[in-house]
């Protein structure tokens, strides 16, 4: 695949979907591509937090708690490690061979850096996401305590 796919697919998942053309590909340039065959784990729950990982061809599995769920291609999975330094809070592994685009998480806050637009607008998306858990948590919390 070339280069201009992988900006075209990245493209399509936020937060790349956020970014100009230009730092996009320079996100895009940073990624190495990973083959895994069926069966491989891709990371650990409780591992350091480095990169994510765009789902090229295939499938994952995250597993955490005893919850699976199953990203396919397209899909940006270990998307907290581009902003946050925290441990995986789940375990992937392939499902079946597949292809993985590792985005390293310093390269992506490289590339932040040198454009402190898309920064901020990645930084605002990120807190209207935490906004809307935090209101659902206090749903969820009101209902318990009702009851």
């Amino acid at each position: 695949m070339s280069l201009e796919n992988d900006v075209r697919n990245l493209g399509r998942t936020r937060p790349f979907d956020l970014l100009p053309r230009d730092a996009l590909q320079l996100v895009a340039f940073s990624c190495a591509r990973k083959a895994l065959r069926a069966g491989e784990t891709l990371f650990r729950e409780g591992e350091r937090g480095d990169a994510a990982y765009f789902v090229v061809s295939g499938a994952i599995v995250l597993a955490a708690r005893g919850v699976e769920r199953r990203a396919e291609a397209g899909a940006l999975i270990g998307a907290t490690a581009l902003i946050a330094d925290l441990p995986r809070r789940a375990s992937a592994r392939a499902v079946e061979d597949s292809v993985t685009l590792r985005v390293p998480a310093e390269a992506f806050r490289r590339v932040l850096a040198e454009f402190p637009q898309a920064a901020q607008k990645i930084r605002a998306a990120v807190a209207a996401r935490a906004r809307d858990f935090l209101e659902r948590l206090e749903e969820v919390r009101a209902r318990e305590f009702k009851g």
